[in-house]
């Protein structure tokens, strides 16, 4: 027996192919998607940490400012003279402010999908964007403490950037590498909580060769090169050059320094698809 007219027949075809060639949401709906997904997560992370107290929002950048003037004001009362004639309270506060931002990054890497596992079963929510959220939130952070700092130096001091944008490139840099290796240990730290113990004792044991307190045109000429391989001593030197321009000589590599970080994040997304199939959602 037949099921229907020629025509009716056409009809239903033509709907299961248009139903079929459907178009898909476009990459700038998806892309706008994910933005306000990371925005509410990054919304979600400043309550979790600092309450919902509009006050307290205040220590997301005031701890790193107080911190990195701590350290600045330590130096500054021992007395020693820079190299360089540098203002040792300058110096020092503005290279403690991106270890701060390294720091921060990979210190909470450990715990981040830990912590935010029930959001998984929202279907547009994954565990990049909740480490996208929180390296983010951490950058704006440090960020507004430095230009805090930067106005204070230069108000009080006269110690203005002299290129501002290198600076910029210096801190979006370590924020790269930083998010890398972030990226590796959440990954690690779903099978195992040996990363949790052992990540902060990583980074003040490692605080003293990553170029936070030292200048490269400082050590001798065989350590130097020793000194640039390691990426994060390129950062420091970037946000420096980008503070004194060239009244003290800076050695930084950027293709280096984005090499780097290309590895990291190759290998790091590729640990953290790997681990999302052992989440339990």
């Amino acid at each position: 027996m037949g099921t229907g007219t020629p025509a009716a027949a056409r009809q239903r075809w033509g709907q299961t192919l248009s139903d079929a060639v459907a178009p898909q949401p476009r990459l700038w709906t998806c892309l706008r998607i994910q933005v306000r997904v990371v925005g509410a997560l990054i919304l979600r992370e400043m309550g979790t940490r600092f309450g919902r107290d509009n006050l307290g929002y205040v220590w997301l950048f005031l701890e790193p400012l107080m911190l990195g003037s701590a350290i600045g004001g330590l130096h500054l009362v021992t007395g020693h003279d820079m190299p360089g004639g540098l203002n040792p309270f300058v110096f020092w506060t503005v290279g403690y402010v991106p270890f701060y931002l390294f720091r921060g990054v990979v210190n909470r890497a450990a715990t981040g999908i830990e912590g935010n596992q029930s959001l998984l079963y929202h279907r547009h929510i994954t565990v990049l964007d909740i480490m996208l959220s929180r390296h983010l939130l951490e950058f704006c952070a440090v960020g507004i403490a430095l230009c805090i700092l930067l106005l204070l130096f230069g108000s009080i001091f006269g110690e203005w950037p002299k290129e501002p944008g290198l600076m910029v490139l210096g801190m979006v840099l370590m924020l790269g590498i930083a998010q890398g290796i972030a990226f590796l240990i959440a990954a690690g730290s779903v099978y195992t909580e040996l990363f949790e113990r052992i990540t902060h004792l990583f980074t003040y044991l490692t605080m003293g060769f990553t170029g936070a307190f030292f200048m490269v045109f400082w050590l001798p000429t065989e350590l130097q090169a020793a000194a640039l391989v390691v990426p994060t001593v390129h950062c420091f030197e970037l946000v420096r050059r980008g503070l004194y321009g060239t009244i003290v000589p800076t050695h930084f590599d950027i293709p280096y320094v984005i090499a780097w970080i290309a590895v990291l994040h190759l290998l790091g997304l590729a640990a953290l698809r790997k681990a999302r199939l052992h989440l339990v959602v």
